[in-house]
């Protein structure tokens, strides 16, 4: 485990240092440099990704067009959906934005960090408690926002992504072209 996850998950469940130590051995690390992939699609990777330094988007491709739809950064973790909850090869992509280091854990890892202590249960729990969270109020910034209140949020809630991402990941994960993202970034400073 990286001092960073040991400081994200501390702040949501106190564990003490025998118990992660305990755990050390469960985790890994890894780096991917920019560009590089850590699933494809059709590919199989149940890994929970924690993502220490850098940056990684996750998209699937539609009619031959890549559609952005999560962009994971510093203390966020990520996952391959269709692979960790149903078992079945991965409908998507995700690939480092920026070189990227990880703390990783497989999913028989954490069945086995279940098995060890209800602490890592709870965190589990009120981890997907807040990404569901997160993804309903994405869900309904769609339905219910214009393009403008969608970026308007999100310099908000994470002006981080807005320094960092590529402009046209940043368009298809706003649902708009890089042109319009143009258009909106003119009209908000002009204002």
């Amino acid at each position: 485990m990286t001092k960073n996850f040991i400081q994200f998950i501390q702040q949501i469940v106190p564990f003490t240092d025998e118990e992660l130590q305990k755990a050390n051995h469960l985790f890994s690390e890894q780096s991917l440099k920019k560009g590089e992939f850590w699933v494809k699609e059709d590919e199989f990777n149940a890994d929970m990704l924690f993502v220490n330094k850098g940056m990684l988007r996750s998209y699937f491709l539609k009619d031959e067009t890549e559609k952005t739809f999560d962009l994971t950064i510093e203390n966020q973790l990520v996952t391959c959906t269709y692979c960790y909850s149903f078992g079945l090869p991965s409908k998507d992509f995700i690939q480092a934005v920026e070189d990227t280091h990880l703390c990783i854990i497989s999913k028989d890892n954490l069945d086995a960090l279940y098995a060890q202590s209800v602490k890592w249960e709870r965190l589990s729990r009120i981890l997907f408690e807040g990404y569901t969270i997160g993804q309903e109020v994405r869900l309904r910034s769609f339905i219910a926002e214009t393009a403008q209140e969608r970026y308007e949020r999100l310099v908000e809630m994470q002006p981080e992504l807005l320094r960092r991402t590529p402009q046209i990941y940043l368009a298809n994960f706003l649902g708009i072209t890089p042109q319009s993202l143009s258009r909106l970034r003119r009209k908000i400073t002009s204002k």
